[in-house]
């Protein structure tokens, strides 16, 4: 495992593939709880009313929303959530239902010759080896 400064705190730490400490983490997930539970309460809130009555960083708030645990339904956004790769508005993610089945498309359409290459190049190994043999 890498050893890494948290993002937040800059704490060293074992990152085992994530970006904050244990600690942030913990504190990151209360934040969500007051946030959600905030929301449960008060639907239809802004954004910045959230933040100002919760004291959770709007910013936090937006990357829950990045990250799919919260959804624009819940929330009057004043921030708009946008596709990283064609700009439209979505209400939680980072790209939109079309660009994501795109993206996975190319993904799969990209990996399906590399396997035929592979089969034909093995079958290809097998028989000459089997022709070497027989010689």
């Amino acid at each position: 495992m890498e050893l890494i400064n948290c993002k937040e705190c800059g704490k060293l730490f074992s990152s085992a593939g994530q970006k904050i400490c244990p600690d942030c983490r913990q504190s990151e997930e209360e934040k969500f709880e007051l946030v959600k539970e905030y929301l449960w309460e008060h639907p239809n809130s802004t954004v910045k009313k959230v933040a100002e009555d919760t004291r959770v960083e709007e910013d936090l708030i937006i990357k829950f929303m990045r990250e799919e645990r919260l959804a624009a339904e819940g929330l009057l956004i004043d921030y708009k959530l946008k596709c990283k790769h064609c700009g439209v508005e979505i209400n939680s993610g980072l790209f939109c239902d079309s660009c994501r089945s795109k993206m996975i498309n190319d993904f799969n359409q990209a990996d399906e010759p590399e396997d035929k290459e592979k089969k034909k190049d093995s079958q290809e190994m097998f028989l000459k080896e089997r022709f070497k043999r027989s010689n």
